[in-house]
């Protein structure tokens, strides 16, 4: 992963004790699963890079590896409501300033195919083992923080119901359900949470008709990027050539969806200073110009994709060697804990 710009609001010490158990304290009925839980966070802040449990389990001080496991697996502990905990942690640290929420698809390489939802895959040539997921991402004065999370059931295990079983996979969620599905979940949940969104961003993953339509219905502006086209590589763009958009049609079929009154849905072209040239579909107010429109949606972009970084290399996100879905939720719940911490309160515009 290339490096990415720290975020200028983001701790270079772990937060005070006293400001996690606020988060964690009302997640835990007993007080020993809370302070592993505690103990989990801050190992993950301490060396983000070594997840296995029994690493974690050594800087936290736990005298055996089981009770870490434990607190992944078997303690009683809702990793959604700490989930909700954490999204009305960021939200309020991050203001609503021209807020957006960001689409990201999320792949980590796994050894091994016994993890759930990893499988096989090839890329640049060599094949490897990888898992994705949908993330959300909550972007307010170009700082973003992550306030959701869906793991990825690729085909290979929702047609083996005996395998996701065994990995514990619960069997409402043994169904085809593509990244947009769950980034269309995610949202709801957001809206349903009050969470203040302004516009939507997502990348080419989140295209699917079904969840298009469904912000066209709610009146949510958006700015989608669509699979790419086969053909011809683009050449590559002269040296130091800025990014540029370009207007490619305003009058779209209804094979791109029906806007919402007062909303027109307009195809963009958007050339990277690398060359790449990618489609966008847009759906914003018909007075507001498409362009400007565009680039402000695709601002959060970047920011979003700090975001998980920083999540990535200072809590843990995917430092992890867990194998089961609980676990996955469950660690990926509390290095989102982790990362929010991190978070200082944005700037109050005077």
């Amino acid at each position: 992963m290339p490096d990415l710009p720290r975020s200028p609001r983001s701790r270079t010490a772990p937060p005070a004790v006293p400001e996690m158990l606020t988060l964690l304290s009302g997640h835990f009925a007993r007080a020993e699963p809370r302070d592993l839980a505690l103990a989990y966070v801050r190992a993950l802040l301490a060396d983000p890079a070594r997840g296995s449990a029994a690493e974690i389990a050594a800087r936290a001080g736990s005298g055996s590896v089981w009770s870490t496991q434990r607190l992944l697996t078997r303690t009683v502990w809702d990793a959604d409501l700490l989930r909700d905990s954490v999204r009305a942690h960021v939200v309020p640290r991050l203001g609503a300033f021209g807020p957006c929420v960001v689409l990201r698809r999320h792949e980590t390489v796994r050894a091994g195919t016994g993890s759930v939802a990893v499988v096989p895959a090839k890329a640049a040539g060599r094949e490897r083992n990888t898992q994705a997921a949908a993330l959300l991402c909550y972007v307010s004065r170009g700082v973003g923080g992550l306030i959701d999370r869906e793991l990825h059931l690729p085909p290979q295990w929702t047609s083996d119901p005996a395998r996701c079983a065994r990995a514990g996979v619960p069997p409402e969620r043994i169904r085809p359900r593509s990244m947009a599905d769950l980034g269309q979940e995610m949202l709801e949940r957001a809206l349903a949470a009050s969470v203040p969104v302004g516009w939507v961003f997502g990348g080419p993953e989140f295209a699917g008709p079904g969840l298009r339509q469904w912000l066209c219905l709610r009146r949510l502006p958006f700015c989608i990027e669509l699979p790419q086209l086969p053909g011809p590589p683009v050449p590559p763009a002269e040296p130091r050539q800025k990014e540029s958009w370009q207007l490619l049609s305003r009058s779209l079929g209804a094979a791109f969806g029906r806007p919402a009154p007062g909303f027109g849905l307009t195809l963009l072209a958007r050339r990277h200073p690398s060359g790449r040239t990618s489609r966008f579909l847009l759906h914003a107010s018909l007075t507001a110009p498409p362009l400007p429109a565009a680039r402000t949606m695709a601002a959060a972009g970047p920011a979003a994709a700090r975001a998980v970084h920083e999540a990535d290399a200072r809590a843990g996100l995917s430092s992890h060697q867990v194998r089961s879905w609980v676990a996955w939720y469950r660690h990926t719940t509390l290095a989102m804990t982790a990362a929010a911490l991190r978070l200082e309160a944005a700037p109050r515009t005077p």
